[in-house]
């Protein structure tokens, strides 16, 4: 593939960047791909920068004469978010990314234009907005990790802070697998777009589905959260993952665990795995590339990457300072020393309090998934009149099962793994087997109680 001159990009103002590299890609290769969507499945649609770069033009015209005070994007497609995205960057026009499960917070935007997939772009409205001032900046959600989501305002360099422009990172296949909507997914198209990429959206995040995109679409760059990924090892046709041939893999959104980072490379040997640890409201905070869970033990208190600090509080809750000049952020994430390193052990808000006693989820869905037959896990709070919660647990099994196993058998087997390795109250009082394990629009593992069906 061609490499592309994209030094123009650097130079621009952050907020213009995005729109900037997609014309200068449509200029020096108009065929090449920008957005694959629907891949692996029946109804692939390919869109080129050229097509992109129209689309951006048309928008950035109709945003000149309407002059809204900003604007909320509720486009189905990915390229027509980014071209919504990129045309309110480079006019200087606010723009809110809002996912499904965020919707009813847009009454804080009731002034802003919505802008769906036709593109169009209403006249009229009001011209200054009372809420929001200062440089064009982008409105996003939290994930809801830890409680209702809620929108957060970022300054299109935090957005774009991230993305490599350097040549090696030119012309990639990446996967979106996540929301385009959320922090996560913006990092990945941003970061395609800006280097003349090839954006591959997966019809869906069917492990089969997914691994199919991963091979017709020829996807260099593999980024996924660890319930993703791992869902992808256990599911997928074993066939089409040994054809995918992954450059990197990028983990994010939650704790990456040693068992799984071994299955990873153990399919993907040629891949570089990298687990990111980043926040909406913090962006990019450190990157772990040693293959091992957790951070090392000495980064603690040293000045990393980028001018940022980290320590934590007595109970382990670790703290992120980004710079000298700024406060030291809790970030609710709880992380435990285990030898030269420390390992996250969950979030504060995913605790499960049993009559007084503490559990973390992860712990339980450690010991669940090194049982025989067990693929993926879940645990949960579950409320109780007794205790306040107790621990309740899904797990999904092999297929096929292990020579001589049965479902019970192996429920058997995961409770008494249970019983032998955690405290009592650690212990799962439910244990469901399920198809599939529940997981929020973010590609996360949910902690919440299971709907009642």
């Amino acid at each position: 593939m061609t490499s592309l001159d994209l030094s123009r990009v650097h130079a621009e103002p952050a907020a213009e960047r995005l729109a900037v590299a997609i014309d200068e890609t449509a200029r020096q290769d108009a065929s090449r791909l920008a957005v694959v969507a629907d891949a692996g499945g029946p109804s692939r649609r390919a869109v080129a920068y050229a097509d992109l770069a129209k689309s951006i033009s048309a928008v950035e015209a109709a945003l000149a004469a309407a002059r809204p005070a900003g604007v909320v994007v509720r486009a189905r497609r990915v390229e027509s978010l980014v071209a919504v995205a990129a045309a309110c960057g480079r006019q200087g026009v606010p723009v809110a990314l809002v996912p499904d499960d965020a919707r009813d917070l847009v009454g804080e935007l009731r002034d802003w234009l919505v802008v769906d997939d036709s593109l169009a772009v209403s006249a009229g409205g009001r011209q200054r907005d009372a809420l929001y001032s200062g440089p064009p900046h982008v409105v996003v959600a939290t994930s809801g990790t830890s409680g209702p989501p809620k929108l957060v305002q970022r300054t299109w360099d935090a957005v774009l802070s991230a993305a490599r422009l350097a040549e090696q990172w030119q012309g990639l296949g990446w996967l979106l697998a996540y929301d385009a909507t959320r922090w996560a997914g913006i990092q990945v198209w941003g970061q395609s777009l800006l280097t003349g990429g090839r954006l591959v959206v997966p019809a869906s995040r069917d492990p089969d589905v997914v691994a199919r995109a991963l091979v017709e679409e020829r996807v260099a760059i593999l980024p996924a959260t660890p319930t993703l990924l791992r869902r992808l090892l256990a599911s997928a046709d074993p066939g089409l993952l040994a054809a995918a041939k992954p450059e990197r893999i990028t983990l994010g959104g939650e704790a990456a665990d040693g068992p799984l980072l071994a299955k990873a490379r153990d399919m993907f040997p040629a891949a570089r795995i990298t687990h990111v640890y980043a926040t909406t409201e913090l962006g990019e905070v450190f990157r772990v590339a040693d293959g091992q869970p957790g951070f090392p033990a000495a980064w603690l208190g040293r000045e990393l990457p980028g001018g940022v600090r980290i320590s934590t509080r007595r109970d382990g809750e670790l703290l992120v300072q980004l710079s000298r000049d700024s406060a030291e952020v809790a970030t609710g994430d709880v992380v435990e020393r285990r030898g030269d390193r420390f390992e996250f052990t969950g979030r504060r808000s995913d605790v499960i309090v049993v009559g007084g006693a503490k559990v973390f989820p992860k712990r339980v869905e450690e010991v669940l998934r090194g049982v025989s037959g067990v693929v993926e896990a879940r645990v949960y709070g579950q409320p109780s009149a007794i205790t306040g919660e107790l621990v309740a647990a899904e797990i999904v099994l092999a297929d096929p099962l292990p020579a001589g196993s049965t479902p019970e058998g192996i429920r058997a087997a995961a409770l008494a793994a249970c019983r032998d390795s955690l405290e009592p109250h650690g212990v799962p009082r439910i244990l469901d087997l399920v198809k599939r394990i529940t997981t929020t629009s973010a590609g996360k593992t949910s902690r919440r109680p299971a709907v009642v069906r």
